[in-house]
């Protein structure tokens, strides 16, 4: 399975890949919005994720996707919102914009490591 995981912070992304090469993912990291529409242009993937906060004078996730969803070649690729921002009503707020599923940091990669299982067993239905 091919994840982009769209990220600033070189720790969380050590960690994301750590844990994602664990189930065998191969896991493709981008440091900010240019570099991941890069990357999605020139790369087949399964699933991204994507942090909210991208740096300062960067553009952020919600912007990122907004650009990713006007890509046809993206087109039922599942994006999903990676990020800090764990109040009340955030999670309704990034998947109202139109995330495909949300996380909070720090991570419960139990639960992501489930919902990527079940992406992965859809995809191997796909293909047989």
């Amino acid at each position: 399975m091919n994840v982009l995981y769209v990220e600033d912070n070189k720790i969380n992304a050590m960690v994301m890949d750590k844990m994602l090469s664990r189930q065998k993912s191969n896991v493709i990291i981008a440091e900010n919005g240019l570099e991941a529409l890069k990357v999605v242009k020139e790369s087949t993937l399964d699933l991204i994720l994507v942090d909210i906060n991208l740096g300062l004078n960067q553009m952020d996730g919600c912007e990122l996707l907004k650009r990713f969803r006007k890509l046809d070649i993206l087109n039922g690729i599942p994006v999903f919102a990676v990020t800090a921002y764990a109040m009340p009503g955030d999670e309704q707020r990034f998947l109202d914009i139109g995330f495909d599923n949300y996380f909070s940091k720090p991570v419960n990669f139990e639960s992501l490591l489930l919902t990527i299982s079940n992406i992965k067993n859809k995809l191997n239905l796909k293909s047989n």
